[in-house]
């Protein structure tokens, strides 16, 4: 009888049990339906504001950055350790278009890494209101700005866009109102050349210490980069711009021409690029400045304060005892360094022809010689200094 009873039980509370299971799933399966829509829509709502919270937090992350740079730094109190900073960021200049229905040409297409490369910077727009530029024509200033002013470069300096035009760059501790070389070339520029003359006075930062003007050549060139460009989009035409640098100013002129490349620049004289700071710097070891212009012309005088590597531009003149030093040289700023704008000078009036010089006056100065070397040495270039100027 109790075995009976037990093996009926059971199928009969399987049952039950089977029936409300169903009966549960039944009732529930639409509201199953309608709560996976409210969770996959949930999902989506928080990744959507996880995302827009990332975008607040580098929106945040770039203005903070930006009020730091915002800052003016004065380099001009920093040891002349004559090295650069290693990591420096490189601050590139934003070219602006200038505007107005008296364009005489059409702008001329920037290059599409110069143009990934301008980019809105307050450190750069510091630079920009420090650093000017004085127009000379007709042998007179006729204006003096800077890139933050408002208008366009050529408005009232009396220069037309399809004139020749000439720009220079004075070097360390050096500016263009009072420096006796730089008033004779915008002289001898005016009287045997015509056209526009400029020259980039960068003096607020070049009359402190060398080692903080290395420091900021980025900054610097970056401004005469920014001046370049704009000078072309108001018409002046490269293939008719020449540059004429000296020391710091030169590799300012040999950097900033490389970059524009394609040698649009029709010229650019260099005197006794700066060494220290330089030389040892990776990147100028190899660069090849016969790419910055048409014609790249570089003059040695000086082995202490010039480069090392003096082979890099089309002419490369040595002057005196092969670049290394010069027999007339005194004290500062007439030293063999501060000579060669004086050279390049006087070489619009007199000839500076390349001369032989018998190998025992340069023997232990120059390279390791050898017996069968030519007796003479020193000056193979026949060309006038001033064949390739200005």
């Amino acid at each position: 009888m109790c075995a009976c009873l037990r093996s009926t039980t059971v199928p009969v509370v399987a049952i039950v049990l089977l029936a409300c299971v169903l009966q549960l799933t039944e009732s529930v399966r639409p509201v199953d339906g309608r709560l996976g829509a409210r969770l996959v829509g949930r999902i989506r709502e928080r990744r959507l504001e996880r995302i827009q919270q990332r975008q607040r937090l580098l929106i945040a992350s770039d203005e903070a950055h930006a009020g730091a740079d915002d800052s003016p730094v004065d380099y001009r109190d920093e040891p002349t350790n004559g090295t650069v900073a290693d990591g420096e960021e490189d601050y590139s200049m934003n070219v602006t278009v200038a505007s107005g229905e008296d364009d005489l040409r059409s702008p001329a297409p920037i290059p599409p890494a110069l143009l990934a490369a301008l980019k809105p910077s307050p450190r750069r727009t510091m630079f920009e209101g420090k650093i000017t530029f004085r127009f000379y024509h007709g042998g007179n200033l006729t204006k003096q700005t800077t890139l933050i002013e408002e208008g366009r470069l050529l408005n009232g300096t009396g220069c037309a866009p399809d004139e020749r035009f000439a720009l220079i760059v004075h070097g360390w501790r050096e500016n263009c109102y009072e420096v006796p070389w730089v008033l004779a070339l915008r002289d001898n520029l005016h009287q045997y050349r015509g056209g526009c003359v400029a020259c980039m006075d960068y003096s607020s930062f070049s009359s402190g210490g060398y080692g903080g003007l290395v420091a900021v050549f980025r900054d610097v060139r970056d401004v005469l980069m920014h001046f370049l460009q704009q000078l072309r989009y108001e018409g002046v035409q490269f293939e008719r711009t020449f540059l004429f640098g000296f020391s710091f100013g030169a590799q300012l002129a040999l950097d900033v021409g490389s970059r524009i490349g394609s040698r649009e620049l029709e010229a650019i004289d260099t005197c006794d690029m700066a060494g220290p700071g330089f030389d040892t710097d990776r990147a100028f070891k190899q660069m090849d400045f016969r790419n910055a212009a048409k014609n790249v012309q570089c003059i040695h005088t000086s082995i202490d304060k010039g480069t090392k590597f003096p082979n890099k531009c089309h002419q490369n003149w040595r002057m005196g005892l092969c670049g290394l030093r010069q027999a007339a040289a005194g004290p500062p700023p007439l030293g063999s360094h501060g000579l060669c704008p004086v050279f390049y000078n006087l070489a619009f009036k007199y000839q500076f022809l390349a001369q032989p010089k018998p190998l025992d006056e340069v023997r232990g100065e120059l390279f390791a010689q050898t017996s069968d070397v030519y007796p003479y040495t020193v000056f193979t270039n026949p060309y006038n200094i001033f064949d390739y100027g200005f």
